[in-house]
């Protein structure tokens, strides 16, 4: 089961979610609206965090979410390959997720891109590869960004632990992703925007493997929002 967010995230914090993306409806800038509800609420840079990858406005929601398809069997799948692959890392570490207003769930970026033998790596390929396994689609595109160090060696990586996937090294893997006919899975924002077709790759293992560590922001939104605060 998902975390309440009110059991686990500070009042404060409850409130700015609220703020955040009611300034966002009324057309504010990322930015701006960040900036004024972190000094009113006094926000860590984490928190800030947690606003900026996880709040959208409902505009922004919509669009995103008639994307988001509920199968992938029989189709292309195009992977953005570290985001997935952190998101799901940073499960098996024990760091927390969310599930964020969109849909998607996230995690903060806490985890930095690395030694590709470390045991949560290894382990997030295998649990990626296990669910392609399970989800049958009938092709798997990752791509990596090249200028990420030591890419050439995770892409060796990847292609040993999932050899019938086609891992691609890209100079710039976002512009890649979105060009490419398929469905994406990624967390990132701006390719979600663009992409034709959207499946949460990482959100559909770590929803069933690690559902204890993911605080559940589109539930408290969908409860709060319409209600006045005291």
């Amino acid at each position: 089961m998902t975390k309440n967010p009110e059991e686990y995230l500070r009042r404060e914090l409850l409130d700015a979610l609220i703020d955040y993306k009611y300034l966002l409806n009324r057309g504010y800038k990322s930015r701006g609206a960040l900036n004024l509800v972190t000094s009113r609420y006094l926000l860590s840079k984490e928190e800030r965090m947690l606003l900026y990858r996880c709040i959208h406005s409902d505009n922004d929601v919509t669009l995103i979410r008639e994307k988001i398809v509920s199968e992938i069997r029989g189709r292309h799948l195009i992977i953005d390959g570290y985001n997935v692959l952190l998101t799901v890392a940073a499960a098996i570490e024990g760091l927390p997720l969310y599930l964020c207003d969109d849909g998607i769930v996230r995690d903060l970026r806490s985890m930095k891109i690395r030694d590709f033998s470390t045991p949560s790596i290894m382990n997030a390929i295998k649990l990626i590869k296990d669910a392609t396994d399970e989800l049958r689609p009938n092709n798997v595109t990752l791509f990596l960004d090249k200028s990420v160090s030591m890419s050439a060696e995770h892409s060796k990586v990847i292609h040993a632990l999932s050899p019938q996937w086609e891992v691609i090294l890209a100079s710039k893997a976002d512009t890649e992703v979105i060009a490419s006919r398929g469905v994406v899975a990624s967390s990132d924002y701006v390719i979600l925007m663009e992409a034709n077709e959207i499946y949460d790759l990482a959100g559909f293992v770590v929803l069933r493997k690690f559902p204890d560590q993911i605080v559940n922001l589109l539930g408290y939104l969908k409860r709060n929002l319409n209600n006045p605060r005291n």
